[in-house]
């Protein structure tokens, strides 16, 4: 089961966490800082285009270009933002070598390559059509080897995805986990413990399982989650109360989202 974003009051963090105007009711955009909103993953691009996005924030038009958003109007930017599945992205250099078939490959391409890839349709058909004839065999074969991969690998840095960009987030996010979650002895809340443990490969059936940094952090998060259950077993806690988080005392990846 892959993490989802919806497991979180997103817009509530946000707004807590987020520098304000000066008296502290509204949250300050730029023009760039709605755009890369809607690249960085944060609004749902199947649904809402780049305009559409834009669109939404002209009624908070100021004289200078920027835009500022009050608290009623922030939170309900939620019905435009992505809460579907994030997994651990796309790792080209994984992908299994061989040969393929013309439809074994576009198999691939659309079940991995494509929602990683922010280039349009019918350049990314061409870009494939091209590196299908450059490495087809005297046989028909596709053969997908270290060269290809790197093409495909260049071609994904080059033109990721909303979701791909939302996907490296979070797997810089969990890669910093130790450093940014446990620093000092800080508690870790259980939403995010929970999506720790929930993030899982991209699914392809033709992709090798990878051990990735963000893997091995969520494994050293299932570990450290288990010695402190066992460290809270050892001293009884004074009455029934849950955990209670702080979530503004987390530290925030240094290529966050801005606000």
């Amino acid at each position: 089961m892959a993490f989802e974003l919806n497991d979180f009051n997103v817009m509530e963090y946000l707004w807590e966490t987020l520098a304000k105007t000066s008296d502290g009711k509204r949250i300050r955009y730029s023009a760039v800082d709605v755009e890369e909103l809607w690249r960085m993953g944060f609004v749902d691009t199947q649904l809402v285009s780049l305009a559409e996005w834009k669109a939404v924030f002209e009624p908070h038009r100021k004289a200078d270009g920027s835009y500022e958003v009050g608290k009623g109007d922030f939170l309900a930017l939620d019905r435009y933002r992505y809460k579907g599945e994030i997994r651990i992205p796309f790792d080209a250099m994984q992908i299994n070598e061989g040969k393929y078939t013309d439809e074994g490959l576009d198999d691939l391409i659309a079940a991995s390559i494509a929602p990683s890839c922010g280039m349009g349709s019918d350049k990314l058909k061409s870009f494939f059509d091209d590196l299908k004839n450059e490495f087809r065999d005297a046989g028909g074969l596709i053969e997908i080897r270290g060269t290809a991969k790197e093409r495909i690998r260049a071609l994904l840095d080059a033109h990721p995805s909303p979701l791909r960009n939302l996907e490296l987030l979070l797997d810089r996010m969990i890669e910093s986990g130790e450093d940014a979650l446990f620093a000092e002895g800080m508690e870790v809340d259980a939403v995010t413990m929970q999506a720790a443990r929930e993030v899982q490969h991209q699914a392809s059936s033709f992709s090798t399982t990878p051990t990735t940094r963000a893997e091995t952090k969520a494994s050293g998060l299932r570990a450290l989650e288990k010695s402190r259950k066992k460290k809270a077993a050892e001293v009884p806690s004074p009455g029934d109360e849950k955990e209670k988080v702080d979530l503004g005392k987390l530290k925030r990846s240094k290529r966050r989202m801005r606000g």
